[in-house]
Parts: structure tokens; sequence; C-alpha cells
């Protein structure tokens, strides 16, 4: 059994809480909290203190027993009373949320490379990163070539040109991690991650079966933000077109990349991908706890290099009768809610095509 820590580390003290609700999405930067607290921590918090959120469990041996869930600075606290309660809400983001809302020319940033053309991409998030404190790792089994500056690994390809002028540079980061078939997003210790889609199953038992640790499936098909056809430009290529038959009418989307590396298979993949997660079927399932169980914990031998919790990109086995579904899905987002009766988690389950 865990137990919920809310720590603020900015401060060096723990807080008292009465609800937390985390949201982390492959979709989205920064995870996000939103904490209760009692009116006697008023004095505890302020705005833009670091908080982290770990969890205790004397199972998690190669941890020594605490693992940060997230960790997030404080974007507002507002104070909410009526006559039954007063409480505190805080909101906070994922440190990368000081790389999304500044808006900056490289041209201009002494520490910047922009005519660099022998730039990774990792190695161009850990510049930008590095404005902020804020250093982006990826997987050691990805293997790569050695950074000399970093010490570390780095599987990502060069980038030709990247530049900003007067602009947050994190939707162009974003765009250069997709054309590379990879995801950025913060992890729980308040760096980042670039991380490709698994092919396989976690080695852990996670998995989600009906009628055993499911407490509430949602089905949803959403059309908002899907279109009939999508382009895709790239300068000294033929767009690439892709057409959605399950979207009726000329609802269009244009993507004009600036990589000028691409080839003609890359770019319909890019197409295709758009058109795959604009229309996917989404299922949200709601399961007890915010991980593994103790018994499945212990069973695992030791914990080092594993996962003990649901976090997004994690390839699991779901087997839903109900939907129809018997096959690994991907979990794409995770909300995790905890309060003094009930700690649960909603998972986000979508094929993993979605972000190939």
């Amino acid at each position: 059994m865990s137990k919920i820590i809310v720590y603020n580390a900015t401060a060096g003290q723990e807080l008292l809480w009465r609800s937390i609700k985390i949201r982390k999405s492959l979709d989205e930067i920064c995870h996000t909290l939103e904490l209760e607290i009692p009116p006697s921590e008023r004095t505890k918090i302020k705005k833009h203190n670091r908080l982290q959120v770990i969890c205790e469990n004397r199972h998690d041996i190669d941890f020594h027993g605490r693992r940060c869930v997230t960790t997030v600075l404080v974007d507002e606290i507002t104070s909410n009373a009526d006559i039954a309660k007063h409480s505190l809400i805080v909101y906070g983001r994922s440190p990368a949320r000081d790389i999304i809302d500044s808006t900056w020319s490289d041209w201009d940033d002494p520490l910047s490379t922009p005519n660099d053309s022998n730039r990774t991409l990792k190695q161009i998030v850990n510049e930008i990163g590095g404005k902020f404190g804020i250093k982006c790792s990826t997987f050691e089994h990805e293997g790569g070539v050695l950074d000399n500056k970093t010490g570390e690994s780095d599987p990502t390809s060069i980038v030709p040109f990247f530049a900003f002028e007067n602009e947050s540079p994190w939707t162009k980061l974003i765009g250069e991690a997709d054309n590379q078939c990879r995801i950025l997003t913060s992890n729980e210790i308040g760096n980042l991650y670039l991380w490709k889609v698994p092919g396989v199953d976690r080695p852990e038992p996670f998995n989600i079966t009906e009628g055993v640790n499911v407490k509430n499936i949602k089905w949803t098909q959403n059309g908002s933000e899907q279109f009939h056809e999508y382009i895709v430009k790239c300068a000294g290529l033929e767009p690439a077109r892709i057409i959605d038959d399950t979207c009726p009418g000329n609802r269009v989307l244009t993507i004009e990349l600036t990589d000028f590396e691409f080839d003609k298979d890359r770019l319909e993949r890019r197409a295709k991908t758009e058109m795959k997660r604009r229309s996917e079927n989404k299922t949200t399932v709601t399961v007890p706890g915010w991980g593994l169980t103790d018994e499945q914990i212990k069973s695992l031998g030791g914990t080092k290099k594993k996962e003990i919790y649901w976090i997004p990109n994690i390839l699991i086995p779901v087997s839903i009768p109900s939907l129809g579904l018997n096959a690994s899905l991907l979990i794409s987002e995770v909300e995790y809610t905890a309060t003094a009766e009930a700690v649960s988690c909603d998972l986000t389950l979508v094929n993993r095509e979605m972000y190939l």
C-alpha cells in the first residue's frame, strides 16, 4: 500500500492535502496538478514553488521506498470557501511550462547556435531546456552516438536548421520530434523525455481486464478534430495528401514542414499519422490505485529500471469483452486521483499506430 506525500521542494516541507488530481498525456508537454489543501497550509506555499508528489512504498526497494510521481511549478493558488468548507486549490504545471510560456529569439541568445547544421534533436532540446535548468533524456536501450558534451548516448537525428524569432520554440520542437517518430513530454522529476512508442508490452505485470481491475469503462468517438483531407507540405517535394473517408465533407488540414531532410515516404507517414490521431476512437478505464499492487511489486524481485505506477507510453494487454477489445493497447493519458476515501487512475487507451 503506497502512501502519497506532497512535498514543497522550495520550502523544504510536506503539505497536508485533501485531494490530488494529476494528468499526464502524450499530447501535452506538461503534467498538470490540481491540489486541494486545508487553509492551515496557506503559509507553506507560494506561486512558483516547486512541488513534488511522491509515493512511498516499502516494496519499491531500489528507490529506497520513495518514488516521485510528478514535479510541477505552482501557477496559481485560489481560496475556495462556502458554508460547508474552506479550501485552497493549487494549480501547477511541469517546469517545461517556462519554455512554453517564454518568447525570445535564438539569434539574440549568446548560448544559442542556430547556424549549427550538425546539431541533433536531443542537443537542440538540451540547449533550449538548459536556459531553464531542464535536461532532456532518451533511453539507454536505444543506443546512439556518444555526445561528448553530456557523456550520454544520443539516438536522435541531425536537424539541419532550427531557428525561432520572438516566439516560443515549443511548437517547432514538437514538430521536429514528430518528424523523427518521437514524442517530447515531461518526466516525473521535472525534466524532459524524447521517447519512441514501444513495440512490445511492458515486462511488468500491467494489464487491464474487465471484471478484475476495471471500475468503470468509457468509450469515446470524437469527430470535432477530424478532417476529410490531410495535406503535408515540405519544400522541394510534392505535397502528401491523405483522404479520410470516415469524415464526410470538405474539411481540410494543411501542415507546412520546415525540415529539408524529408523524403516522400516520411512526408506520407506524417500525413497518415495525423489522420490516425484525429480519427481514433478512445477507451478510458478507471482502475483502483495508481499502479501495481504490493503483491505484483514484490513479484518483480527488484524495482530498478522498472515501472510500478501507471504512466503514458506503455503498451499493455487489454481485455474488455463488452467493447470487443482483446489486444495490446497504448496508454496515451493517465489521470491520477486521490482523496481520503479513494485512490484511482483513469487510463486512456489507443492503438499504438496513432503515434508512429
